[in-house]
């Protein structure tokens, strides 16, 4: 890590925030971003020597430049990749740890090597099934204490996700709010399984109508 706090990268971060998603619907501030609260749990988190992940560019990608992670963004559109750049470049932020991939996460993420991460951040598409695609393709290679933090959790796809995690006694959630969750993961290994591993999923009967 830069010889800065976690604290001290966090108020950069928001000091002057990068004008990466002018061109594609233009929030406000200009960046796509979740709460921060959820950024200082990420800086809490990480280390330098962490490797780490995320699904959609925002202002969390230049969060974990700024935190020294070897970090993997897989983002579909060039605009902001080529504006993130630009506002590093700006600014004299190194981004030799950063890989940006171009392309969808639900075909970006099974080329990628199954490298073991520490940390991996869901905020890509958020229309069904795509959250799951990206849990099971890149939450699978998080180490057995890793973490994995899912943004926009009000959105129906999102939620669905969260039903399967808050039920799984292999993640643990640590941190929730209304925008955010974070959960520590208790296992290890591909996610691929049968159904018999995951007895906790219960079918809840629909009123009125027998099971057969």
């Amino acid at each position: 890590m830069q010889d800065q706090s976690r604290s001290e990268i966090v108020d950069r971060l928001f000091a002057d925030l990068p004008q990466v998603h002018t061109e594609l619907g233009n929030p406000e501030g200009g960046v796509w971003r979740t709460d921060r609260p959820c950024y200082e749990f990420i800086a809490d988190q990480c280390e330098p020597q962490w490797r780490t992940l995320e699904t959609g560019l925002g202002l969390s990608t230049l969060l974990f430049v700024l935190l020294g992670t070897e970090h993997t963004c897989v983002a579909p559109w060039t605009s902001e990749i080529e504006a993130l750049f630009s506002h590093c470049r700006e600014q004299g932020i190194v981004t030799d740890r950063l890989n940006l991939i171009q392309g969808f996460s639900d075909e970006v993420l099974p080329t990628l090597r199954p490298t073991e991460l520490d940390l991996f951040f869901i905020d890509g598409g958020h229309g069904f099934p795509t959250p799951m695609i990206d849990w099971y393709y890149g939450a699978g290679r998080l180490r057995r204490g890793g973490m994995l933090v899912i943004d926009d959790i009000h959105l129906p796809a999102v939620q669905l996700l969260l039903d399967f995690l808050d039920l799984d006694p292999r993640w643990r959630c640590v941190d929730k709010t209304r925008k955010w969750v974070a959960y520590e993961r208790l296992g290890e290994g591909p996610l691929r399984e049968e159904h018999p591993r995951q007895g906790f999923l219960k079918r809840q009967e629909m009123p009125g109508r027998a099971s057969g």
